[in-house]
């Protein structure tokens, strides 16, 4: 998801409905400390902007989805992929892929039942890549769903998909675990409509999943009951709620007085004060996360690239990590992490050199003033930095960039959104995708498959993808093409040892830091092994207290 981070689930469908007192510094819900048999709390989301993950700009819709959807696989704890509405993964060895690589065919699990009753079949995915590729719904990105040409089925649990080219991500696309993950969605309910962007499915979707959403109040959260008829068999929680909290302090005052059982991927920050909170544990998973400045390419004078990485070479990456993060990461040198097969360890990003960060800014005509500010033809370099407030670690930089940029003569203006309106879709008027800022500070939360074409393809522009840099770059395109038409791992490394060298010279983003993802978690509350990609919440059949 573009750029970021933020989860979703199921909470509480209102005060009085679910019984729990006002959440204050000092109130303790029902069991306190112990929790509540049968039921998990979790809070670590502010806002959502769309609980339907096609529609959502957010990875926290995604989290949540795992909660109800069905996929046809998930990524579980050891970073594969798994099945799960499909039987097998397809493969050129198994003839799942044709020899030509454009057929493929999945087998689809018979016996799966959506939440209301009616048989889950190939008919409903056909369905959803349609809704995907209907350029009247508010889709942030069609990515691997564009290159099919069509699809069929020969019977209800066999589709059958025919490619426009061989496109090696498509496995780990296709209602599966990659960039932009969006799960299967039903015909019977969404069939017919000129649109999907206001259907009632939105705010209660119906899917195949573990938990059936019960109530959703996009000012409270959602609550989610375990599903009886699971194709798995019934899960061993009776309820989810995920709470919908903006104040990470009030967070963690909630795992301190027992009010939630899971404070999932928390501000790096907050990590010392979880650690102190009796009767929890804290769990920290390496996590296919990034987190960069984007610099929006539009707008002058950030089209001279000589001003990109003049600021990214006064960027102290293990300033951030040591002091920002406490620690809690890994600087970045590119979008591809450091465990994955197509990054290059001898790439290297721009090195920290504020000195030579001033010297490149003068030789672009931006002359240091009495004032401390670096002035051209009449103008002050001024510049603004936009985050989400539901971030806390993107807060906490503000003043941090703010500082350093003053002491390179730029003028930083700190803009602080809530994820619904800073992750919107450009036709909701999003901050990111409308390209209403200069420099913003953005997560991504990548796939299984290092496929990262809607980051900085010409045609993932917005609203067309989560290219929020504006970049395009017939050179890049050139290396996406071929990394994705190959499914030789070679190949396809090399490409992306491209991309990672032209992102690195030519600098659309700053790559700050991989993160090391933690989760305070109430003891009593077993089964909950995050995975290291995507989403954390791949088993929640298994979740127990």
């Amino acid at each position: 998801m573009g750029a970021v981070r933020a989860l979703t689930a199921a909470v509480l469908a209102a005060v009085a409905l679910l019984g729990c007192s006002k959440i204050t510094a000092s109130s303790q819900v029902h069991g306190g400390t112990h929790g509540i048999p049968g039921v998990v709390r979790i809070v670590g989301i502010g806002s959502l902007d769309n609980p339907n993950p096609a529609l959502s700009a957010q990875i926290a819709a995604v989290d949540v989805a795992m909660l109800w959807g069905g996929w046809f696989f998930i990524v579980n704890d050891k970073g594969d992929l798994e099945p799960d509405l499909a039987t097998e993964e397809p493969t050129l060895s198994n003839g799942g892929i044709s020899k030509d690589g454009l057929t493929v065919r999945y087998h689809l699990r018979r016996g799966v039942l959506w939440q209301d009753g009616q048989p889950f079949t190939a008919r409903d995915a056909i369905f959803s890549w349609r809704a995907i590729m209907n350029p009247a719904n508010n889709v942030l990105s069609r990515t691997g769903y564009d290159q099919i040409a069509t699809m069929a089925a020969p019977d209800p649990y066999t589709l059958v998909v025919r490619l426009k080219r061989p496109y090696s991500p498509l496995i780990a696309t296709l209602f599966s675990m990659n960039a932009v993950p969006m799960c299967v969605m039903p015909e019977h309910i969404l069939g017919g409509m000129h649109d999907i962007n206001h259907a009632a499915y939105n705010s209660q979707p119906i899917g195949t999943g573990p938990f059936v959403v019960q109530h959703y109040d996009p000012q409270i959260g959602f609550t989610l009951v375990a599903n009886p008829h699971y194709w798995r068999g019934a899960p061993k929680l009776k309820e989810i709620r995920v709470l919908f909290v903006a104040d990470e302090n009030t967070r963690a005052v909630m795992m301190r007085t027992g009010e939630a059982d899971l404070y999932y991927d928390p501000a790096i920050r907050m990590v010392p004060d979880l650690q102190t909170i009796p009767a929890t544990r804290t769990l920290r998973t390496p996590f296919n996360e990034f987190w960069y400045l984007s610099f929006n390419m539009t707008h002058p004078p950030l089209d001279d690239v000589r001003v990109r990485r003049a600021i990214a070479m006064a960027i102290d990456k293990h300033y951030v990590v040591n002091e920002v993060l406490h620690g809690a990461a890994l600087p970045a040198q590119s979008d591809q992490p450091a465990f994955s097969w197509a990054y290059d360890p001898s790439l290297r990003a721009p090195a920290y050199d504020p000195s030579a960060a001033a010297q490149l800014l003068t030789s672009a005509g931006w002359m240091l003033g009495s004032d401390g500010y670096r002035h051209k033809n009449g103008k002050t370099l001024e510049l603004s930095y936009s985050y989400s407030t539901n971030a806390g670690d993107a807060m906490r930089y503000g003043p941090v960039f703010q500082a350093t940029m003053r002491q390179l003569g730029i003028a930083i203006d700190v803009k602080g959104y809530p994820d619904a309106i800073y992750y919107a879709s450009k036709p909701a008027g999003g901050i990111l995708y409308n390209g209403k800022f200069d420099i913003a500070y953005e997560g991504w939360i990548a796939g299984v498959d290092p496929d990262d074409r809607t980051l900085w393809a010409c045609d993932q522009r917005p609203p067309d993808g989560f290219n929020s840099a504006f970049l395009c770059d017939p050179r890049i395109d050139e290396q996406e093409n071929i990394a994705t038409a190959s499914y030789d791992r070679r190949v396809r490394r090399a490409a992306y040892v491209r991309i990672q060298q032209l992102l690195n010279r030519d600098l659309p983003a700053v790559f700050l830091y991989w993160v090391l993802r933690n989760d305070n978690i109430r003891d009593g509350f077993v089964g909950y092994r995050p995975a290291p990609a995507v989403s954390e919440f791949w088993n929640s059949w298994q979740w127990n207290t």
